[in-house]
């Protein structure tokens, strides 16, 4: 695995149509620790470009959609990075669906989802590496970095604490009493 393939993709200076419509993997960067909240916890994140390694997701079907559509304008019910960066910032988890509020699909208020894409541009890099089985890679990256982020499949003891205060953080409804 040569992490040096991998594009750089920076929110600041590009948008959505810089990203290739193909599968692959990605990973996320911080361009200054110190903004991320970490609940009291003092975490460890590997060094990739000069930045904080904190996160490795999959593109499926599409690099595009998955960095842009989902993580860029989507909302936290599509996102599983802004689900729990939203959570980390304070904001509160709403049912996505009204008709189901109980089938763990959650957003963010609309102002709150606005504040997090603002976040996201001023903190975060994106690279990413078009290939066709992703998955696989995505357990690699894991296990080798050991992103704070990635929550699933993540079993490194370094940093254990701060996940499993994030999952729960991740898992309430604070709308059922």
């Amino acid at each position: 695995m040569d992490l040096e393939e991998f594009i750089t993709f920076n929110p600041q200076t590009q948008n959505g149509k810089d990203l290739p419509e193909v599968p692959g993997n990605y990973l996320v960067t911080i361009r200054e620790i110190d903004s991320l909240p970490t609940l009291g916890f003092t975490i460890e994140s590997p060094r990739y470009r000069g930045q904080h390694l904190i996160y490795t997701g999959v593109a499926k079907t599409n690099i595009r959609g998955r960095v842009w559509k989902n993580h860029f304008c989507g909302n936290a019910g599509h996102s599983t990075l802004r689900l729990t960066l939203g959570c980390l910032l304070g904001f509160t988890p709403i049912p996505r669906d009204k008709k189901n509020p109980n089938n763990g699909h959650v957003r963010f208020i609309l102002e709150e989802e606005r504040q997090l894409r603002a976040w996201m541009s001023e903190n975060l890099v994106f690279h990413y590496l078009p290939n066709e089985d992703p998955k696989s890679l995505e357990s690699i990256l894991i296990g080798n970095l050991n992103p704070p982020l990635n929550l699933d499949e993540n079993y490194n003891p370094v940093n254990w604490e701060f996940r499993n205060t994030l999952k729960t953080l991740r898992n309430r409804k604070p709308w059922q009493k």
